[in-house]
């Protein structure tokens, strides 16, 4: 549980706080949106928002981008419910909770594309869940996570 006051030498957030949760809907990325939701607590219409971000790779699922330039609106469909999908289950647990969200997305290398956006959104905070991919989970950090700690400006929470 949060308490009030501050440590000798962190940042207080004064005002509204901003936080992207990049999601792609697994199970890590859910974990990652109760934990939050558990930290922040219900959050009225003043004192912040999370913005729900999913990237849209050729690794969520290729044959979705596949097709004819004649398919463009079965594509778009297909694109959308990819992104409910993605973000649903983090968007009910975060709302439950009192906490307003937004959602995006964008289509790219995710690495790159959940820095980018939340440079473009300026946000607070970058939250992700690890996954550890690669190798045992207990080793190493995904790729997303990784790169984020490595290259983000703003501060970075690993869930695991």
């Amino acid at each position: 549980m949060l308490m009030e006051g501050t440590l000798p030498g962190m940042p207080v957030v004064a005002g509204r706080m901003s936080v992207l949760l990049a999601t792609d809907g697994s199970d890590h990325a859910l974990r990652a949106a109760r934990f939050l939701a558990r930290i922040m607590g219900p959050l009225g219409p003043d004192q912040g928002v999370i913005h729900v971000h999913t990237v849209l790779s050729a690794t969520m699922e290729p044959t979705s981008y596949l097709g004819d330039l004649s398919d463009a609106p079965a594509r778009h469909e297909a694109i959308r419910a990819m992104v409910d999908r993605a973000t649903a289950g983090a968007r009910q647990v975060l709302e439950e909770a009192g906490i307003e969200t937004t959602t995006s997305k964008s289509f790219g290398h995710p690495p790159d594309e959940v820095l980018a956006e939340a440079e473009s959104l300026d946000v607070d905070l970058v939250v992700v869940g690890r996954r550890g991919v690669r190798m045992p989970a207990a080793l190493m950090l995904g790729s997303v996570s990784s790169y984020l700690l490595h290259h983000a400006t703003m501060p970075v929470l690993i869930v695991p």
